[in-house]
């Protein structure tokens, strides 16, 4: 088994904040990941290339991407069971672009708080594989 560390960071528009657990333990299991969004009217007016979240009305977002807060979370936490099956696809869909995909088998493995695959080769060999997604906490390694 391969387990691998895969950095999330927020997309334009998005702030990940740390809300510890009980007794402010650093990275405790109930701790949340709260997604907050932020103000692009600079970029919008600089680039044009986005509307933000925050001044524009909904029905005029209807035609970009939706907000991180739209898909990933429950209310305005990042939700890990979400996240990991959005994940899933995304390594899914990237398979068919791998020149091995031919050669190798990729099976999705049931899994409610990683991205967990499995390669198979012709030869019946496998190879199991977990993705952890993470996430930076201010501008330290955690």
């Amino acid at each position: 088994i391969y387990c691998l560390l895969v950095p999330l960071n927020p997309p334009p528009g998005h702030a990940f904040h740390l809300e510890l657990g009980t007794k402010g333990e650093r990275l405790a299991r109930n701790s949340c990941l709260h997604v907050e969004l932020q103000c692009m009217c600079t970029r919008e007016w600089m680039l044009g290339d986005v509307l933000c979240f925050l001044h524009h009305p909904e029905h005029e977002l209807k035609n970009q991407d939706p907000s991180l807060l739209d898909t990933l979370c429950c209310g305005s936490y990042l939700d890990v069971w979400k996240t990991a099956k959005w994940f899933q696809e995304l390594v899914a869909e990237a398979w068919g672009a791998v020149s091995q995909a031919a050669q190798l088998q990729l099976t999705m493995l049931p899994s409610t708080r990683f991205c967990k695959f499995m390669l198979t080769s012709a030869s019946n060999e496998s190879l199991s594989i977990e993705l952890m997604l993470r996430v930076k906490q201010d501008h330290s390694d955690t």
